[in-house]
């Protein structure tokens, strides 16, 4: 099961995002309070129960309820069939709905939390709580409609059956049978209540944030941290396939029958130490003398699952020449150790951890699929292992799925772009908004293996995706040229950045298409700047190549500006029979700047659409 789609309203700076897709391995990038962590916390809300962590403070507008609507696809045959009268088009869709409502009794504000979704009804009116409602005259006869549909024993209780009854039977006999449904209205969702069963049913998601003090997250008094719930799960999905797993279980439930009254015995106490007996009568004596009215007092020891003592009662210590605890140590290497977690629980899923048969892949079908939130994944580690980093979570996709934001170019490919979205916030009344990449533009797209080889080779591609304005020119001569020529205007001190620009080399008048098809499939503003490349003396085929890809630029930059040099930068600049063979040839020209033209000057300010009155503030 992985989450395909969503939707957000109401929530802190959303107003309506409106449906956008979502991929096994995905980013949200955007400037900075534009509301990435925002969308987040939303997927947070959607897969928590109850109302989790919300506040008023959380509401947009507090007379309207926060809405999060998800739609899962690719799920198991397993979850098919938990999910039968949910499912449209085999994809399941569910809407969490928050409210602010007032108390009946006290009066005071609280939260009201509610999952709706498309239900299909079965087909035979004895499986359907709503047909039967609508089917008897007075209160249905639970035990009649047991014996005269003849649904099976566990129907009953004691040879009875209520309402209650009922439904946690049917809640097992359509998890256990293949039932026929009628088809779902997808006119309106319909509240589904029981949100225990839902959460339970739903992938497990952890939320790694973008904290300054990292050590929360592993500290071992919490239990609900990610590296706690990583633990818990690895235990889980791991040691249940160790051959000794029963030797532990059994272990456990001595321990509890030593402390506990056990059921099976009657509630006897066979096996309870004396000693614990001891204490819970002398308690029990003790408040019968000052509240007559009490009959007996029961002393029961709350014994862990082999998960929980995972999660919360295992520490690491690190030995890194000074073995101490990892609390101890940075918060590099603590973001490490959580993505050690992640890594370990990739090779457990592959079956690779405890050696070939030995480990979970024929189970692991079975086990809740995990959703990783990474805020900001390239925090505290230096460029080397955010690579890796950025490696370990798409191998983790592979299996489960993962949706991170980030600053960084290290952290998306423009060759992979449908796994990107580019989140903007123009203004206050139009709230944070989630642009998906329009696929449409890649059309015709012929040697897509070239691009992403040329985004594999450089990141710095990538940066496109975090630029306000993006000029595309052929190669870092170009770029070289444009930013002294900015110098020598004094509209730049450094970078082009500075104007809000950001310069993308494409390695060659060839590849600009492709940047091209991916600017406009995000609708990031953008102009190119290329050589024109036709002289007189051409051939005609020459000329006939570079005028068929002088075309193809212009024709797919739509409404945007393409500037040219007539023939080329260095003839421009009056080098007619010359070539920079280098950058550090451009460098070297460039660093004079009485060797920059006036014509050059002119076609960089037209195409940075400089106000010509404007310069940079001296120091």
């Amino acid at each position: 099961m992985k989450l395909s789609t969503v939707q957000v309203r109401n929530f802190r700076s959303i107003k309506d995002t409106g449906p956008f897709q979502i991929q096994p391995f995905f980013a949200f990038i955007g400037e900075n309070n534009n509301g990435k962590s925002n969308l987040l916390r939303a997927i947070d809300v959607l897969l928590s129960a109850g109302s989790g962590p919300l506040t008023r403070a959380d509401f947009n507008d507090h007379e309207s309820p926060i809405i999060v609507k998800g739609e899962f696809d690719f799920l198991s045959e397993n979850e098919k069939k938990r999910w039968r009268p949910y499912l449209v088009a085999n994809r399941l869709t569910l809407e969490k709905r928050v409210s602010l409502t007032a108390d009946d009794r006290s009066g005071k504000e609280k939260l009201y939390t509610e999952f709706h979704g498309y239900r299909a009804e079965p087909l035979d009116w004895f499986l359907s709580l709503e047909k039967i409602q609508n089917k008897s005259k007075d209160r249905p006869r639970w035990t009649e409609i047991v014996r005269d549909c003849r649904l099976p024993d566990y129907f009953l209780e004691e040879g009875k059956c209520n309402k209650t009854i009922f439904e946690k039977g049917l809640r097992r006999y359509l998890d256990e049978n293949e039932v026929k449904y009628d088809d779902p209205d997808l006119s309106t969702t319909k509240a589904l209540g029981l949100q225990s069963y839902v959460i339970s049913s739903l992938p497990s998601l952890y939320l790694l944030p973008a904290i300054t003090n990292y050590e929360d997250e592993i500290d071992r008094r919490s239990s609900t941290s990610t590296f706690r719930r990583l633990m818990g799960d690895l235990s889980e999905r791991i040691l249940k396939t160790d051959p000794r797993y029963t030797e532990l279980k059994s272990a456990i439930a001595t321990v509890g029958s030593l402390l506990n009254k056990s059921a099976t015995e009657g509630g006897n106490g066979i096996n309870r130490m004396g000693s614990i007996g001891t204490v819970e009568e002398k308690i029990g004596e003790l408040i019968r003398r000052m509240m007559p009215s009490v009959n007996n007092v029961s002393l029961n020891v709350e014994m862990q699952e082999i998960r929980d003592i995972f999660s919360s009662g295992v520490t690491l210590k690190v030995n890194d020449g000074v073995e101490t605890d990892v609390l101890a140590k940075g918060h590099g290497l603590q973001r490490c150790l959580v993505f050690t977690l992640l890594q370990t629980l990739i090779l457990n899923e592959r079956d690779q951890l405890v050696g070939p048969g030995k480990g979970n892949s024929s189970s692991s079908k079975f086990e809740r699929p995990i959703i990783l939130l990474v805020e900001e994944p390239e925090l505290y580690i230096h460029p080397q292992l955010a690579k890796l980093f950025y490696d370990v979570m798409k191998d983790f996709s592979q299996t489960d799925q993962v949706i991170y934001t980030t600053h960084s170019p290290l952290f998306v490919n423009a060759s992979e772009s449908a796994n990107i979205s580019i989140v903007s916030k123009k203004t206050i009344d139009d709230g944070t908004k989630v642009k998906n990449c329009d696929k449409s533009a890649f059309d015709g797209l012929g040697d897509e293996k070239l691009f992403k080889c040329l985004a594999k080779l450089n990141p710095s591609i990538n940066e496109l995706f975090f630029a306000k304005k993006v000029l595309l020119v052929e190669g870092p001569e170009d770029l070289i040229a444009i930013t002294a020529t900015l110098q020598k205007l004094e509209r730049i001190r450094t970078r082009v950045e500075e104007i809000d620009w950001s310069i993308i080399p494409c390695g060659g008048k060839d590849s600009i298409p492709f940047f091209q098809m991916v600017l406009n499939a995000f609708h990031i503003p953008y102009s190119v700047l290329h050589d024109y490349d036709i002289r007189p003396d051409m051939t005609a085929d020459n000329k006939k190549t570079q005028d068929k890809i002088n075309k193809k630029i212009s024709n797919l930059s739509r409404s945007r500006r393409v500037h040219v040099f007539p023939i080329r930068l260095e003839a421009s600049l009056g080098l007619f029979d010359n070539h920079f063979d280098s950058q550090y040839d451009a460098l070297v020209f460039f660093a004079n700047p009485s060797n920059i033209t006036e014509e050059v000057e002119q076609i960089i300010s037209e195409a940075l659409e400089l106000n010509v009155n404007a310069k940079v503030a001296k120091l």
